[in-house]
């Protein structure tokens, strides 16, 4: 008999207390009374100042030891979500559930030696199965895996999304359920938008999109996994009864019953990145001046975004973190530069943009009738961003999502 297998990460801010794991429990437990044999990928418990979390563990080896080997810092953090898997697994034990707790690497997960971001060159499924066939709930330590060797390795940023997606990959799971602290994606982040609305599905592609332009929706590797492997995806939360949002290719949103998005609104959810300075370059006399700015900025490693191009001068945006260390290296190369920060990045994410005449003025209208200054703009196939001052990045995202009546899209 084929075991029909769903895959379920838990972030750290759905295991840090009793309560929490319990609600987690249940989830697992509806899981298995639908049919399917639950693999549960948990992260550490909390987030940074909570004891076990990442944050907090690497603060506690950087103030101890400031030239840590990378080899022993990622045993270090490695323990955060073995704690985690521990007592997730001893919840569900307490709840009448049979299960077994597994570290990465007992899991099969192996990692090259790129210590602190390592890349996952396989899974070794067997162990997990034989649990899985016995009847017992497998909790595996996320982001993290060992080497051929044997060495402790950690995946990076969003670790525990990728080792979800890619168990699904390997155990040939029928979904992979990301549990997070909303109800699902939106169309707006709720928080700032009080009448945004669930987007029941998605596309991989239109997912993608969102996250590329700040959506907190699934790390972007692991993203990028689903989408390669065409694992279905289900953004869900501990609170809600519902399924939250399908994240899958259009046969599969065709066959649920979900509305292809892309395929009916100019429009559907609006994405935002904070933290972001404009730097203005002046040209001067310069010659070859653009390729000698991006030159000397790609030479220390610096990402941009938004590239305007004119016959005077260029703007473009990076990272606020950097922008005095750009201003430095310009200034260095003889440019008169002028940084504008902190702003932030509001996107309107939607379908052939290009090919929808009116989308661009409708924006500059809305922010306009608000008094929001429209710093900079950059577009795609599938989306319209704006740059504004991070003071006016909320209204901006406010008076957008009306203007384009997405509290009515859905």
């Amino acid at each position: 008999m084929t075991v029909k297998i769903v895959v379920q990460k838990f972030g750290g801010t759905s295991v840090n207390t009793r309560e929490l794991r319990e609600k987690a429990a249940l989830k697992v437990q509806e899981t298995q009374k639908e049919g399917f044999s639950p693999v549960v990928v948990v992260s550490a418990m909390g987030r940074k100042g909570a004891p076990y979390a990442t944050d907090t563990l690497i603060s506690l080896a950087r103030e101890e030891f400031s030239n840590l080997d990378p080899r022993d810092l990622d045993l270090l953090l490695s323990c955060g979500e073995i704690i985690s898997a521990v007592v997730m697994s001893q919840t569900l034990r307490r709840m009448g559930m049979k299960s077994v707790a597994f570290s990465g690497a007992q899991a099969g997960i192996i990692t090259d030696n790129h210590f602190g971001d390592a890349s996952i060159l396989r899974v070794e499924p067997d162990r997990i199965k034989k649990y899985l066939d016995k009847g017992y709930v497998v909790v595996v330590a996320g982001f993290q895996g060992a080497t051929e060797e044997g060495e402790i390795t950690t995946l990076g940023r969003g670790g525990s999304d990728t080792t979800a997606v890619v168990l699904g990959i390997y155990l040939q799971a029928d979904y992979v359920d990301i549990f997070t602290d909303v109800n699902g994606v939106f169309t707006a982040d709720p928080r700032i938008v009080p009448e945004a609305q669930i987007l029941q599905g998605l596309t991989y592609t239109e997912a993608a999109e969102m996250i590329q332009q700040g959506a907190k929706v699934i790390h972007h590797k692991a993203m990028n996994l689903a989408r390669e492997y065409r694992i279905p995806l289900r953004v869900r939360s501990l609170s809600d009864e519902g399924k939250g949002t399908l994240i899958c290719d259009i046969s599969t949103l065709t066959k649920e019953g979900l509305r292809i998005l892309s395929q009916e609104e100019p429009v559907y959810s609006i994405a935002y990145r904070r933290g972001l300075a404009q730097v203005r370059v002046n040209l001067g006399d310069s010659e070859n001046g653009e390729l000698k700015i991006f030159q000397s900025l790609a030479q220390e490693g610096i990402s941009i975004d938004l590239v305007s191009l004119f016959p005077e001068g260029t703007a473009f945006v990076v990272d606020e973190t950097v922008g005095s260390k750009v201003e430095e290296i310009l200034r260095r190369e003889g440019f008169e530069v002028n940084l504008t920060l902190p702003c932030a990045k509001v996107s309107l994410v939607g379908s052939d943009m290009a090919d929808r005449p009116g989308v661009v003025a409708q924006l500059v209208e809305a922010l306009k009738d608000a008094n929001i200054e429209i710093l900079q703009t950059g577009d795609s196939h599938i989306t319209i961003s704006c740059l504004v001052k991070s003071q006016d990045m909320e209204r901006a995202i406010q008076v957008l999502h009306h203007k384009f009546r997405l509290e009515k899209a859905c």
